[in-house]
């Protein structure tokens, strides 16, 4: 005689048997759930330290984990009782017009499924990764990776959730991939009657002994005596002479801050030195009344 059977010849009734079953599935499920997420986010926690890479990977198998123990349990409770067990069985038996139906439904959901396989197997960007989406315009760092979707945090500091498929077919700038170091370019326009040579030679200067700056040249380069810092003239605009210097750092973020410092700074030695930086003109002809 089974455990059920000796309950209920005991005197508790058959639903109540059934809801204390499904209780205790589903209290074991979510129990195993929490402790499987706790242990893979110490784990992801870990490795992020070490190798974005796995962690990336860790990431997408703490939900392939949490699914399947869902699964599980679903899968427990419906083959434990015979009704749910009986309704089942007629469903898998009208299963051909439900799986078209089902199919159609979740196609878009099981390609950012595959997506994110994809994702993860060829790892076109990793968490951490500074990614830039080409085709919808969203920049920020790669926050998490999903079932489903990416999680990006845009430097307003706002989550965007892209679907894997999204991801997976457009175009992708990752300024992490292989090699952290950017190079921002800073563009001044400095007016005609300015001494060019000099201009140059300051924001050269300036760039130089900025300590996030990066010397990026090769020892050949050295020898040859390239320049630290490249800075050209870029444009002969209709107004300003327009000078390009290039920024080597670290990364995304310290380029930026960079780019902010040595643009403040210029500014007040280029005052210092006489060079005017240029902007819009406009000159005002007044005709006599004597004029045609």
């Amino acid at each position: 005689m089974s455990w059920q059977e000796n309950l209920i010849e005991n005197g508790l009734p058959s639903i109540a048997l059934t809801a204390l079953f499904i209780a205790a599935t589903s209290i074991v499920t979510l129990v195993c759930v929490r402790v499987v997420n706790r242990i893979m986010l110490r784990l992801i926690d870990r490795q992020k330290q070490v190798s974005s890479g796995n962690a990336t990977i860790l990431a997408f198998c703490r939900y392939l984990a949490i699914a399947a123990l869902y699964f599980t349990g679903f899968a427990v409770i419906v083959s434990n009782i015979p009704a749910l067990s009986a309704g089942m069985n007629k469903l898998m038996a009208a299963g051909g017009v439900l799986a078209v139906v089902g199919g159609l439904a979740s196609q878009e959901a099981l390609g950012s499924i595959v997506s994110g396989m994809m994702i993860l197997a060829f790892k076109p960007f990793v968490i951490g990764d500074v990614v830039r989406c080409v085709d919808n315009d969203i920049s920020g760092v790669v926050e998490e990776i999903t079932l489903h979707h990416t999680a990006i945090r845009t430097y307003e500091n706002k989550r965007v959730i892209v679907p894997n498929s999204v991801m997976n077919n457009s175009i992708i700038e990752n300024a992490d991939y292989g090699d952290s170091r950017v190079c921002a370019f800073l563009e001044i326009g400095v007016t005609y009657e300015s001494d060019i040579a000099r201009a140059k030679e300051l924001l050269a200067q300036e760039i130089a002994r900025q300590p996030d700056f990066l010397d990026v040249r090769t020892p050949e380069q050295v020898a040859a005596g390239v320049s630290l810092v490249q800075v050209v003239v870029l444009t002969l605009a209709e107004s300003a002479v327009t000078l390009r210097a290039s920024l080597w750092a670290k990364d995304n973020g310290t380029a930026f801050s960079l780019k902010c410092t040595v643009q403040e700074n210029i500014k007040k030695i280029y005052e210092q030195e006489g060079i005017e930086i240029a902007y819009p003109h406009v000159v005002v002809v007044q005709k006599g009344k004597g004029s045609p």
